[in-house]
């Protein structure tokens, strides 16, 4: 199955440098094998500058763009866990302890996961060489896309298996 998510841009980055392995979700969204195409939102605009200059680069030199959909990855395992085995399993490659250090990475995972929540291992992430915008989108087949997104090719709607359909013909790079 295919899948198209909402991601913020600073973890959009991380995966795509190998810096994060893991996707957290307290739903199961995704099951091995999947195909996960990342919408890249917004996010926090200071997270992302300042985790660009942890990793010694500017925003100048990001690989992604807010507001496209830049690429993906294939679902590797799936790990249902109680939050404080999901932290000590993806602490180091989710991101978290990373972008806001280990304190404020765990107090967000316990929030968000509150119980149990889902280990996605990311595998054979990709770019695509001309990421799909917002605009093209809108223009192509006429829907605004922003925010939160969840898609996947169980929809019965033709325009979300039609744009699955084209990203799934895109040219991409594998990292």
């Amino acid at each position: 199955m295919e899948h198209i998510i909402a991601l913020h841009q600073v973890y959009g980055e991380l995966i795509f440098r190998g810096l994060k392995s893991v996707e957290i979700r307290k739903a199961r969204a995704f099951s091995e094998g999947d195909t996960v195409f990342l919408y890249i939102a917004r996010g926090n605009p200071h997270t992302l500058r300042e985790t660009m200059r942890r990793l010694g680069l500017s925003e100048e030199h990001t690989l992604t763009q807010r507001g496209t959909i830049a690429g993906g990855f294939e679902v590797g395992e799936v790990i249902e866990a109680d939050v404080e085995t999901l932290w000590e399993l993806t602490k180091e490659r989710s991101g978290l302890a990373f972008v806001h250090g280990e304190e404020r990475g765990k107090k967000w995972l316990l929030e968000y996961i509150m119980d149990t929540g889902y280990a996605f291992t990311i595998e054979r992430p990709f770019l695509f060489r001309e990421p799909v915008t917002r605009d093209y989108m809108k223009e192509k087949y006429g829907v605004r896309v922003e925010g939160i997104i969840h898609l996947s090719s169980r929809t019965r709607k033709t325009w979300v298996r039609n744009l699955i359909g084209e990203l799934m013909g895109r040219e991409a790079i594998y990292l």
